[in-house]
C-alpha cells in the first residue's frame, strides 16, 4: 500500500520574520486559513488516508502539529529529538512505515510547498507508484520544469527516456544531480531542455530506501536497526534519543541519490513553488496584485509612484505608506519588521542569533 510522509521538520529562514523556531515555515498560512502543513495532507488524502500518513517533525513542533489537526493520532506523528537533515528523518519513517506494512511504498513529501493542481499531483503520484512497483528496487524523484532561471534550487539532468510514448508521463534515468547554480548556469540550464528543478519528492520502496542507506551510510543504518529494536525492548525514547543525537547529518539527495544507480526522473506537469523566498509570493498569488503590480496581503496600503512591492502584515488593519520606492518587500509581525529589496531576498537568509542576513 501506499503510505504518505511528510516532511515537517526545519525553520524556513528566508521567511523570516514570520517563519521561525516557534512557528517554522511550515505551520504559516501563506495561502489563506490552512497552514501549509494542512494543505499538504489534504492534497494526499483522497488517495491516502489519515491512518497511513505520517508526520516527521522536530519534538518541540509536535503542538504545532496538533494545533493543525487538533485529534490526531499519537502514532502518526515521528518526534525527532534534534534536527538530522533528511537522510535521518527519511530513514526513521521507513522503519516506522515498515511496522505496518512490510511490502510498504513511501511517498516522501516536504510539509512546506504550494501545488494547486491536486488531482493532477495525485495521478503523478499514481504514475510514480507504478513505477515503483513494476522494479521495486527503483528510486524515484519529481522533476519540475524550470519556468524561471532559479539559482535557489537544484537541478536534476535528465539522461534516457525510460517510459513509452504512450505513457501519461515521461520518466528519465539520471544523468548528474547539480547544486544550486549562479545565475548564468541557471540560465544554461533553462535553455538547453534537459534539466529539471529538484522538488524533494519521492516514492519508493521502505525496505529500498533503508537498503540503499545500509549500502551508502552503514552507520546511519545501523543506528536505526538498534532503534527499530528498541521498539521490542521497550526502551525507545532513550534509544532514539541517544542514537538519533549520534547520527551523521546529511540529506538524502547526499546520502543516495547521488550516489545510487537505480533512480528515475518522473517530469511532474503540475505547478509548484517551495515557498522559499519571501518573492514567492509574487507567484502563488498570482493575479491579486494592483495596478502598479503591487502585492498585498493582510494589510492596508497608500502608495505613491511605488511599483511591484510585497507588502503583508499580521494585523489586517495597519497601513504602509510607501512613496517612491520600487521591489521592496516588507514583512511585519508582532515581534519585528523586515524591508528589503528582492534581489537582496533572493540571496541570503537572517541569522537570528547573530542579528545578521
Amino acid at each position: 500500500m501506499l503510505h504518505a510522509v511528510f516532511l515537517a521538520g526545519g525553520v524556513g529562514k528566508r521567511l523570516w520574520p514570520e517563519s521561525s523556531e516557534r512557528r517554522p515555515k511550515q505551520f504559516l498560512k501563506l495561502l489563506g486559513d490552512q497552514t501549509l502543513l494542512e494543505t499538504t495532507a489534504e492534497r494526499i488524502e483522497p488517495m491516502i488516508p489519515r491512518e497511513r500518513q505520517l508526520i516527521v517533525t522536530g519534538q518541540s513542533m509536535v503542538p504545532l502539529v496538533y494545533e493543525s489537526f487538533p485529534g490526531l493520532d499519537l502514532n502518526r506523528i515521528v518526534a525527532e529529538p534534534v534536527g538530522r537533515n533528511t537522510a535521518s528523518s527519511i530513514g526513521l519513517a521507513a522503519i516506522r512505515v515498515l511496522r505496518d506494512d512490510p511490502d510498504a511504498t513511501m511517498v516522501v513529501l516536504p510539509a512546506d510547498q504550494v501545488i494547486r493542481q491536486k488531482q493532477l499531483f495525485r495521478e503523478t503520484i499514481r504514475f510514480a507508484a507504478k513505477l515503483v512497483e513494476e522494479e521495486p528496487g527503483r528510486l524515484i524523484t519529481l522533476g519540475i520544469k524550470p519556468t524561471f532561471p532559479a539559482s535557489g534550487y537544484g537541478y536534476i539532468e535528465q539522461n534516457e527516456r525510460i517510459t513509452g510514448p504512450n505513457d501519461r508521463f515521461e520518466a528519465f534515468s539520471v544523468k548528474r544531480f547539480h547544486e544550486k547554480p549562479d545565475r548564468s548556469q541557471a540560465e544554461e540550464f533553462l535553455a538547453s531542455g534537459q534539466f529539471c528543478w529538484n522538488a524533494g519528492i519521492f516514492v519508493w520502496k521502505a525496505r529500498t530506501i533503508l537498503e540503499q542507506l545500509r549500502h551508502h551510510e552503514p552507520e546511519i543504518a545501523d543506528r536505526l536497526d538498534t532503534i527499530a529494536s528498541s521498539v521490542i525492548r521497550g526502551d525507545f525514547p532513550e534509544i532514539l534519543e541517544r542514537e538519533f543525537a549520534a547520527m551523521k547529518k546529511i540529506s538524502i539527495d547526499y546520502a543516495v541519490l547521488e550516489r545510487a544507480e537505480n533512480i528515475l526522473v518522473l517530469n511532474a506537469e503540475f505547478d509548484w513553488d517551495d515557498v522559499g523566498t519571501w518573492t514567492a509570493l509574487d507567484r502563488i498569488h498570482a493575479g491579486k496584485h494592483d495596478a502598479a503590480g503591487n502585492l498585498v496581503l493582510n494589510a492596508q496600503l497608500l502608495a505613491t509612484d511605488a511599483r511591484r512591492n510585497i507588502v503583508k502584515s499580521h494585523d489586517p488593519n495597519h497601513v504602509f505608506a510607501l512613496v517612491g520606492v520600487d521591489d521592496l518587500v516588507v514583512i511585519q509581525t508582532a515581534e519585528a519588521t523586515l524591508i528589503a529589496k528582492k534581489g537582496d531576498i533572493e540571496r541570503g537568509e537572517w541569522r537570528v542569533g547573530s542579528g545578521e542576513w
